[in-house]
């Protein structure tokens, strides 16, 4: 389906989002990008073969590999080939696939650090684009005044909106990724210090195995051997409807208090930055309604945005098949629509939609 409020086709980089998706497709690059230091963090820096019209910051989600996972290089190599300097910061809070209190801020303040260090941001046009649970960090430092006026765009691949939502389905749907669900579990028992050494030694395990095998969502009873008492018992706190719904009512006291960080999403500045939206529409760790009722709430602070759905991605993997050419089309103008931007050409306050 696709639907807008404001046909626009001015403002759009087509030939750099052909690009990109031409090199999307032919897989990952066998070269390496230069490696930098930041204030102690590393950051991989992708430099186009020809002068770069902008910088776009790459915030990783929750990825055991961090700036090194084969689809945040894939990506970061392509945004290269569109005439894009991009810089993938490593960071270890994520890499330890943990929801944490002071993450937030962490990550906010890296990001607009690394915005004002000119050695790495070396054009004046900046944009920021993240995936998954790292977008409340970006749209924060996109609203702090240190950011707001000086960013071309912000892209938010697969990311959410409300975090209550998306905990519920995490934790009480049977359709949910179980790698969500792990992750949000082991980081409420961190976050309250249990004692419980032994489950949280069984949710490392299961996490990290789902976390290598990322290629399809491993159901929980792959990733527990039952015939172990004490693998059943987390098994069964992970699976019983009665437990979910505790655990989620437990989870969801932490985001109104230590983790309300993660939760902060708007108001938002009629002057923020235009906001590309990318969701998969079988996502099955943050659903696409989460883009759908966040690019609502864009609409209603008349914050220009274009969301795109698509089939052919999935939760932080997207397969391009040239036989699926309408949603290949729709992929390109949704990159033609935010790599426009990001590179300086910024029109009206338009809202369009490609679902």
């Amino acid at each position: 389906m696709v639907s807008s409020i404001t046909q626009d086709r001015s403002h759009h980089d087509w030939s750099g989002a052909i690009r990109l998706l031409r090199h999307f497709q032919k897989g990952a690059s066998d070269n390496l990008p230069r490696l930098e230091q930041h204030d102690g963090y590393g950051v991989d820096v992708y430099q186009p073969a020809s002068e770069p019209q902008t910088t776009v910051i790459f915030m990783p989600g929750l990825s055991i590999h961090g700036h090194e996972d084969p689809r945040i290089r894939r990506l970061g190599h392509a945004l290269q080939s569109a005439g894009v300097r991009v810089l993938i910061p490593d960071v270890p809070s994520l890499r330890s696939l943990r929801i944490t209190s002071d993450q937030p801020r962490e990550i906010k303040e890296l990001l607009i650090s690394l915005a004002q260090d000119s050695n790495l941001v070396t054009t004046s046009a900046l944009s920021l684009l993240s995936v998954s649970f790292s977008s409340v960090f970006v749209l924060a430092a996109a609203s702090d005044p240190a950011l707001h006026r000086r960013l071309g765009a912000i892209g938010l691949i697969g990311g959410y909106f409300d975090i209550e939502t998306v905990s519920r389905f995490l934790l009480e749907s049977p359709i949910a990724d179980p790698y969500g669900k792990l992750i949000i579990a082991r980081s409420y028992l961190k976050e309250t210090a249990s004692s419980d050494a032994i489950a949280l030694g069984i949710l490392d395990r299961a996490i990290r195995q789902s976390a290598i095998e990322n290629t399809r969502a491993v159901p929980l009873d792959e990733l527990f051997d039952l015939q172990i008492s004490q693998e059943d018992r987390v098994f069964r706190w992970l699976t019983e409807p009665c437990s979910c719904r505790g655990l989620h009512e437990k989870i969801m006291e932490l985001f109104n208090s230590s983790w309300s960080g993660y939760a902060a999403l708007g108001p938002f500045r009629k002057t923020m930055c235009p906001v590309f939206l990318l969701h998969g529409r079988q996502d099955r760790v943050i659903p696409v309604e989460q883009s759908t009722r966040l690019g609502d709430t864009l609409a209603k602070h008349s914050v220009p945005h274009l969301l795109c759905v698509s089939d052919l991605v999935a939760h932080g993997n997207t397969t391009i098949s040239m036989r699926r050419l309408f949603e290949i089309a729709r992929l390109i103008r949704g990159f033609a629509w935010f790599l426009g931007r990001a590179k300086g050409s910024v029109s009206g306050h338009i809202k369009p939609s490609l679902r």
